[in-house]
């Protein structure tokens, strides 16, 4: 077995946690608020916040050390789809770090100060939705350009 074949073997499993997870996420959100049940969205947005913290940002740094490596070993980063790939992980990982990450702890103290039906709260939850919701349409793109390497 080689180096590289460990390297990518870390590369997916950590892309499927990542992705998946946040898939995941995002469909348990879909499915909470279509009950209208403010308690359990305020404790979703909880639960949002540690499992960005403490699952995603290490699995993310992982799969991106890993993707290095192999680049560094097989590839360029000049290739495009390479390229573009790390750029859109640079832009998901800044997203999570500057607003994902601190929004979704900032609509659970929003949900838990003034109750579940604040309106504040409420309005940035949408929007941390929104931008989750594209960063998983960013993560679709990054999947096409490992997988069909275009340009190769």
């Amino acid at each position: 077995m080689s180096t590289y074949s460990v390297l990518l073997f870390v590369h997916v499993v950590c892309a499927v946690i990542w992705v998946g997870g946040a898939f995941a996420l995002q469909l348990l959100a879909f499915l909470v608020n279509r009950t209208g049940d403010q308690l359990e969205l305020a404790r979703l947005m909880r639960y949002f916040e540690l499992i960005g913290s403490r699952v995603f940002v290490p699995v993310a740094t992982l799969l991106f050390i890993a993707g290095a490596v192999m680049t560094l070993q097989a590839w360029s980063f000049g290739k495009t789809w390479i390229a573009v790939s790390v750029a859109l992980w640079v832009l998901s990982a800044v997203a999570g770090a500057v607003y994902l990450g601190p929004r979704a702890k900032r609509v659970g103290e929003l949900l838990n100060a003034e109750g579940p039906s604040s309106e504040a709260g409420q309005a940035l939850m949408n929007r941390l939705f929104l931008v989750s919701r594209l960063e998983l349409a960013s993560f679709a793109i990054i999947i096409a350009l490992m997988v069909f390497k275009p340009g190769r």
